[in-house]
């Protein structure tokens, strides 16, 4: 059920993110249409990397009902294009170190949650 409420809002997310690319532009949308920007890119992961995981739980450990832990994984790795992103947009040197950084900080948050 509840993967069923992130998909839909996914999919609401993404028409709101059709309509933000298509008619706005950064400078009439404001800091606060920016941060929303934001904020529908990783609803839209959201629920991308909720259904892969759920399909990789499903045929991977054979369980029919995903755990929290997985919703937490599939959480903090739908913020990696985010954080790739803030790092292109802040104006990182080198896209190398913006897929180093957002990576480094995937791969430590999903240990933690393993070790919780």
């Amino acid at each position: 059920m509840l993967n069923r409420v992130f998909i839909f809002t996914s999919f609401i997310a993404a028409i709101i993110l059709i309509s933000m690319l298509f008619f706005t532009t950064p400078a009439t949308i404001g800091p606060l249409g920016i941060f929303v920007f934001f904020l529908m890119v990783y609803v839209v992961m959201l629920g991308i990397t909720t259904g892969l995981i759920n399909i990789f739980v499903r045929f991977v450990f054979r369980r029919k009902n995903m755990g929290w832990k997985d919703y937490a994984n599939a959480g903090i790795i739908a913020f990696w294009p985010v954080m790739v992103l803030v790092f292109i947009s802040v104006g990182a040197t080198n896209m190398i170190f913006s897929l180093i950084g957002a990576t480094t900080f995937v791969l430590l948050s999903i240990f933690l949650i393993k070790k919780v």
